[in-house]
């Protein structure tokens, strides 16, 4: 149905309301009970099949959502050390870069706690660490000084318990003696 067709059938349903409204006699003649439910019944289906044929011809747009927001990560301590230690694992001029600066990290770290749980100056830290004596573990004594020779039974242990990165295992080492030096207690 068109828009005149609709507009006509309003109109006549109007003009009938105007009519009942002026003559009350000419609607008290016709018993509209049944005929007016019947009449609004047949209106209301006109118009729900007037609403079907004109959205079947309707093309459909879809909208498209953008993409959700993503959550912020905020980087958690130690991220920078562990891509460092993906990085050292090679034996490239990079990977030992990436080798002396994890050793620089661990080194201040030792020398904070040693300072802390000794009362010792810097200065005496740095040297008790160059010398070996910050610590009774031997693969952590070589692994932070220069001096420190690993003897042959330490470097196949240090080998067996890590046969892919001597490096790693020794790191490791280092770092748990280190936080047994805060705790108070020599590994």
């Amino acid at each position: 149905m068109n828009v005149r067709l609709s507009g006509i059938i309003g109109a006549i349903a109007v003009l009938i309301g105007l009519l009942f409204i002026v003559q009350r006699e000419f609607a008290a003649a016709l018993s509209l009970e049944w005929t007016l439910v019947l009449l609004i019944a047949a209106m209301a289906g006109i118009q729900a099949l007037r609403f079907v044929q004109d959205r079947r011809h309707t093309t459909l747009e879809a909208t498209e959502t953008g993409d959700p927001e993503r959550r912020y990560e905020a980087p958690t301590p130690g991220d920078d050390a562990d891509e460092t230690l993906g990085l050292a694992s090679g034996w490239s001029r990079r990977g030992r870069r990436s080798r002396a600066q994890l050793r620089e990290r661990v080194a201040e770290a030792a020398t904070a706690v040693i300072v802390d749980t000794t009362g010792c100056s810097r200065t005496e830290a740095i040297q008790r660490i160059r010398r070996g004596e910050w610590t009774d573990d031997p693969i952590a004594a070589w692994f932070l000084s220069d001096s420190v020779e690993l003897g042959r039974r330490e470097r196949l242990r240090l080998l067996l318990g890590s046969p892919l990165s001597r490096f790693g295992a020794a790191l490791d080492r280092t770092v748990r003696a280190v936080e047994a030096r805060t705790g108070g207690e020599e590994p």
